[in-house]
């Protein structure tokens, strides 16, 4: 058996459905901000509860769209290491300065009081990460900070398409949330990103700078890229959304088996989820005991089992060449991540793993740690 840690869910039903558009699309002859496009903005916003989404190219561009109107420039943004580089690297090319801050080992993301530590004259907004789909539990804590401080909040929801907590979504507990949907998200446009927020002259800015900085009469206010999104991404972000309750529902249910099957298996923790918070499981992480070998467990798993495995996030940010030559990180800086991180794994997790697929991984995780099933 082969099994891929992640893989986009498009059944034979579902490619039934999206056909027809592609080709009415093609057909129309307008294949970039057209009515599908928009027609995905105002279907995503009103899932997530949001006045405004924007749709654009990639979770990445949307991050930097972010940064550009929050004025980063020789400013500081605080940013968990443990995220994908295309976090901080949004603050950096929009001229800012990431300012990496520490994790809680119990959760893996950002810690507030961590964050409240780096906060200096120059600091001008916190990115927090709902990292593997866990809604970030201390939101509340970091709201506060950002409002005595007066600076902004950005999530990124890269991970948490349908998370929630205390019934409300991510992407709409700060001042703006960042999907991506690339092939490996939750749903998926192939490569694609929304930007949703309840303020509207972040959304009239997000779709200037997407359109290489033009207002609606086509004239040139502000510097901007080509960050469009096209119809055909939008046609299959429509059809995903329509099954985004599904996949975050049986993300859920494989979870679930994974915890029952694991909870009793020497040399491994589970990580929790508060009763107050939807997880979407983008990723299954699992803590691996100090003293065992990570990258051993997955070399086995692959080449024995065929079972593919991930990580969330190792190495941390801070410690990728690029921020320790150009921002003066180094190791020792953020302990807990570089401690913690090392030694997490992620075991393969998608909408259309079967039951039989997630016990079998499980037994082979359970052998490969101990040489005993589950």
């Amino acid at each position: 058996m082969k099994i891929q840690s992640s893989f986009p869910f498009f059944d034979d039903e579902s490619i039934d459905k999206i056909l027809p558009d592609i080709k009415k699309a093609l057909s129309s002859g307008v294949l970039t901000g057209g009515p599908y496009t928009k027609e995905f903005e105002s279907k995503f916003a009103q899932y997530v509860g949001a006045k405004h989404a924007v749709a654009v190219n990639s979770g990445t561009s949307n991050l930097e769209i972010a940064m550009r109107y929050f004025g980063v420039k020789d400013r500081e943004v605080i940013v968990p290491t443990n995220t994908f580089v295309a976090t901080p690297n949004a603050v950096v090319f929009a001229g800012g300065k990431p300012v990496f801050a520490d994790i809680r080992e119990d959760t893996l993301c950002i810690d507030p009081q961590d964050v409240e530590h780096r906060i200096t004259p120059k600091t001008v907004g916190l990115i927090v990460v709902h990292l593997a789909g866990l809604i970030c539990p201390q939101i509340e804590e970091l709201v506060k900070v950002c409002k005595d401080h007066d600076l902004f909040l950005l999530e990124d929801c890269s991970h948490a398409h349908g998370a929630m907590i205390d019934n409300r979504m991510a992407g709409t507990l700060g001042d703006a949330g960042c999907f991506s949907f690339y092939s490996t998200k939750v749903m998926t446009t192939g490569e694609g990103g929304m930007l949703t927020t309840q303020d509207a002259d972040l959304a009239e800015a997000a779709r200037m700078m997407r359109d290489h900085g033009q207002n609606s009469q086509r004239l040139m206010v502000r510097l901007g890229h080509n960050w469009c999104m096209s119809e055909i991404a939008a046609i299959l972000g429509l059809h995903q959304l329509e099954q985004l309750e599904f996949f975050v529902h049986r993300r859920n249910e494989i979870a679930k088996l994974y915890d029952s099957l694991l909870k009793d298996v020497k040399g491994v923790s589970l990580f929790k989820t508060p009763p107050n918070i939807r997880h979407s499981y983008y990723k299954y992480p699992v803590k691996l005991d100090a003293g065992i070998d990570k990258e051993k467990i997955a070399a086995t798993l692959k080449a024995k089992y065929g079972v593919e495995t991930g990580s969330i996030y190792y190495p941390p940010c801070h410690l990728h060449p690029f921020y320790m030559e150009n921002f003066g990180a180094r190791k020792g800086d953020l302990p807990r991540a570089e401690s913690v991180l090392k030694q997490v794994m992620c075991l393969p997790l998608h909408a259309g793993l079967s039951n039989e697929a997630a016990r079998y991984v499980a037994e082979a995780f359970a052998y490969s740690l101990n040489g005993q099933g589950v």
